[in-house]
């Protein structure tokens, strides 16, 4: 399923058993049939159901197939994996290689945990101090075109703290932009997409976690 990443922990809860390098589970479905799901490393799902002879059925899969007892198939085969992708499944709003890489390196360097506050905008994650609650790093996903970068191809930005005379210094529309859709001299945008080293990225990193220890 798009956006979703399997999240090993809660498979494992869900009562999926390692079977090499897949995961999988077999349960009674529609008090006669069995259903096996198996989930690889990469999550991706696949399901084989059988019926009281252990015979395979597939008339679930069949387009056109209707009936009455091949659409109760039909509905608990989906119910099932439906439950299986909110239950084992992490939603993945971001993509880019460095971004995951940022956002495992907070984890580990400061043991903070990206925050979705904005319904009305999902892509956005801000981190926070823990002491006085003041964010110091925002990622978010945007169209290029409000970076005047293009159109309406997203990418994935960086957002941090900034001393104002370094940003007058470093800003040149390319690899450092005064901060998006934020305080412009306070603020710095940086782009996700390897313009900058992760070194470079996490040094600012680390500054802009300091400039909000006040």
């Amino acid at each position: 399923m798009k956006n979703k990443k399997l999240n090993r922990e809660k498979i494992l809860s869900c009562g999926f058993e390692v079977d090499g390098e897949n995961f999988i589970r077999r349960e009674k479905i529609l008090n006669q049939m069995t259903l096996t799901i198996i989930i690889d490393a990469g999550g991706c799902v696949t399901t084989k159901i059988f019926d009281a002879d252990g015979e395979p059925y597939t008339l679930h899969l069949v387009e056109g197939a209707n009936g009455k007892f091949v659409g109760s198939v039909k509905a608990e085969h989906e119910r099932v994996l439906k439950n299986i992708y909110e239950q084992c499944f992490d939603d993945e709003i971001f993509k880019s290689a460095q971004t995951l890489k940022i956002i495992e390196y907070i984890r580990e360097k400061f043991s903070d945990e990206p925050e979705f506050l904005w319904e009305k905008f999902p892509n956005f994650a801000i981190f926070r101090r823990k002491g006085n609650r003041k964010w110091y790093a925002l990622i978010a996903s945007i169209p290029k075109k409000y970076l005047r970068l293009g159109d309406d191809e997203e990418i994935e930005i960086l957002n941090l703290r900034v001393e104002p005379q370094e940003l007058d210094k470093i800003f040149d529309g390319e690899k450092y932009f005064r901060g998006w859709h934020m305080n412009k001299k306070s603020r710095m945008t940086l782009l996700l997409n390897e313009t900058l080293t992760l070194e470079e990225i996490f040094a600012r990193l680390e500054k802009s976690y300091r400039l909000v220890s006040n």
